[in-house]
C-alpha cells in the first residue's frame, strides 16, 4: 500500500502501521458518528485522542467507552461547541496536553 509516497506493508496481525502511535490528536464532534468512529479509529492504532462535543454527557460516555473497550489512559474528553470560536470551552482544548 502506498501513503505519501510511502510503501506500507502489513505487520504480522495483517494491519498497517501508520505511526500514528503515542500522538496527540484532537477530534472535534468526537462524542458521537463519524467523529466516535475516528477518534475510535486513532487509538485502535495507538494514538492519544482528545475529544470534544457541545454536550457533557455525551463527551465523557464515548471517552468512558474508549478508554473501557480500546484503551485506558489514551483518551480525554472536553465541552466546546466548535461551531463558535467564543464559546466557552475552546480554551480547554489548548490546555489539555
Amino acid at each position: 500500500m502506498f501513503v505519501r509516497g510511502l510503501l506500507l506493508t502489513p505487520g504480522q496481525n495483517g494491519r498497517v502501521d501508520l505511526g500514528l502511535r503515542d500522538r496527540v490528536y484532537v477530534v472535534t464532534g468526537g462524542s458521537l458518528g463519524l467523529g466516535f468512529a475516528a477518534a475510535q479509529a486513532l487509538v485502535t492504532d495507538g494514538a492519544r485522542v482528545l475529544l470534544s462535543g457541545p454536550n457533557e454527557s455525551t463527551a465523557a460516555a464515548a471517552a468512558a467507552r474508549l478508554t473501557q473497550d480500546v484503551a485506558p489512559g489514551a483518551v480525554a474528553w472536553t465541552v466546546a461547541d466548535n461551531a463558535d470560536p467564543a464559546a466557552p470551552g475552546q480554551d480547554r482544548i489548548a490546555r489539555c496536553w
